[in-house]
């Protein structure tokens, strides 16, 4: 009787192994390599404290999925306007920054910005922290 249940459950056992095999989704291996995940742009700085009009500035980026051989673009957008105030680009999609000067063409006492960074070629972008300006006395 023993025996009897020990190949019953063995021929259970296979059954599940059996149509596991061949309901499981396969891959070819060569193609997996290509699988990547969603790229996603992060934008740590500038973070949100006030900044200086006539300051140089800082913007910097990381991109889980981006190549360091893409150039990135960089946008500086003043809150309730459209389009950017300033636009510039930056090197190594994958991780760079850097400096932009607080014109004050553009940049006016009390103003607040974001800095948005897009890779175009892996259709990532990102943006920072809100941050104001303040004019210095002179």
């Amino acid at each position: 009787m023993a025996a009897f249940k020990v190949l019953r459950l063995l021929a259970i056992l296979v059954v599940m192994f059996t149509a596991l095999v061949i309901c499981a989704p396969t891959l070819d291996l060569h193609e997996r390599h290509k699988v990547r995940a969603t790229p996603v742009m992060n934008v740590p700085a500038p973070g949100p404290g006030p900044r200086a009009i006539k300051s140089t500035q800082n913007v910097s980026w990381w991109c889980n999925a981006c190549s360091s051989s893409d150039t990135v673009t960089i946008q500086i957008i003043k809150k309730g306007v459209s389009s950017p105030v300033f636009t510039t680009t930056g090197q190594n999609a994958n991780s760079g920054s850097k400096d932009f000067f607080v014109d004050p063409a553009w940049a006016s006492d009390g103003d607040a910005f974001t800095v948005k960074v897009t890779d175009d070629k892996n259709h990532a972008s990102g943006t920072s922290s809100q941050f104001t300006v303040f004019k210095t006395k002179e």
